[in-house]
């Protein structure tokens, strides 16, 4: 082999393995920490107080987490959605459900996190 061909070839082999690493760097969320994080989510973003209902948003949130590790296609996830915010709607009152539609969902947590910081942003003068 050539030299710089063997060159290449370490560099190719370092970059698989670097990618690799990097996978599994990369800690997966059990369905207990997404319910948890969802559950916080919704409760700052309605203001909710009631520990029961805390309490009964988080169940909710968690079944449909273990649920989603089984869904293997896009429909059953989009069908999982829509049972998920029927059973929310039955729990939550007409106005925090109607504010819970109001948040954007296109692209998820990140996408609402980053419209509040720019609006955070927007809101907040530019210091001289």
């Amino acid at each position: 082999m050539s030299y710089c061909l063997r060159i290449v070839l370490v560099l190719c082999l370092a970059a698989v393995g670097m990618l690799v690493r990097a996978q599994e760097s990369v800690p997966r969320r059990t369905a207990e920490e997404r319910a948890m994080k969802q559950t916080e989510m919704l409760v700052r973003d309605l203001d909710i107080r009631d520990s029961l209902l805390r309490d009964t948003i988080y169940r909710v949130h968690l079944r449909y987490a273990k649920s989603r590790e089984q869904v293997s296609s896009r429909s059953e996830a989009v069908e999982r959605m829509n049972r998920l915010l029927g059973e929310l709607k039955g729990i939550l009152s007409p106005q925090q459900f109607e504010r819970l539609q109001a948040i954007p969902r296109q692209q998820g947590a990140r996408a609402h996190r980053a419209d509040k910081d720019s609006l955070d942003q927007e809101a907040t003068p530019p210091q001289p």
